[in-house]
């Protein structure tokens, strides 16, 4: 668990202070879990994972993917205009869902 939340901590472009201040806990308590030597409460896992909008399951390393982070990841790579690309394809294809797809 602790690399996998060093990874998504930093990919918010957070540190582990700001992380500390945000879960009520000190900047020791983040580097303890981080380095694997101590883990958080249930409470707090899943304040983090709402934080973050990550799995459970992701987060503790019971799977290796979550779908929802790593799209976000993606869309963070992307320029705004190819964000709003991206959000116009997606209506569209929800669009040809819930309407039929359109001849071809």
């Amino acid at each position: 668990m602790g690399e996998r939340l060093a990874e998504i901590r930093k990919d918010h472009g957070e540190s582990q202070q700001q992380l500390a201040n945000k879960m009520n806990v000190t900047k020791y308590t983040i580097s303890n879990w981080e380095q694997g030597k101590s883990e958080p409460s249930h409470e707090l896992l899943v304040r983090i994972c709402k934080h973050y909008g990550v799995s459970s399951d992701y987060l503790l390393g019971i799977t290796d993917t979550d779908p929802a982070y790593t799209q976000r990841q993606r869309k963070a790579k992307l320029t705004p205009e190819e964000q709003k690309t991206l959000r116009r394809v997606e209506n569209y294809l929800l669009w040809c869902r819930r309407n039929g797809k359109p001849e071809d």
